[in-house]
């Protein structure tokens, strides 16, 4: 589809989600934000199946600005995430982002040398 043949008001992403890293426990956040007319509606996908935010506990939710909030990180939420602007002219994709959940990096304290060093378990 050209430009030209892209219907008036067709959504467009703004601002689609970005690679994120985040430590276990910890709150994502993966921005979306759209513009169309009317207003597009944002849904998101994880692994290309829609996020269902009502299994979650609350602990994921779509906040108004469109962006995705994963609150205490687990392995289970590492994928690739997509958000999707929907509204009466058409359907547009953001393109896809990676979030990696990964162990906490503990710092271990060495009283002998008075120094600090990172425990490198790193990802998972």
């Amino acid at each position: 589809m050209t430009k030209d043949q892209i219907p008036h008001g067709f959504p467009t992403i703004d601002m689609g989600p970005q690679l994120k890293v985040v430590e276990r426990t910890r709150t994502a956040t993966m921005l979306c934000a759209a513009s169309g007319n009317p207003d597009p509606e944002i849904y998101w996908f994880k692994d290309f199946l829609p996020v269902d935010i009502g299994s979650s506990n609350g602990r994921i939710k779509q906040l108004r600005s469109g962006a995705l909030q994963i609150e205490n990180s687990e392995e289970s939420d590492q994928g690739k995430y997509e958000c999707v602007a929907v509204n009466s002219a058409g359907t547009r994709y953001s393109a896809p982002a990676n979030l990696y959940v990964r162990e906490m990096t503990g710092r271990k304290f060495h009283p002998e040398t008075g120094s600090s060093r990172s425990d490198p378990r790193g990802f998972r």
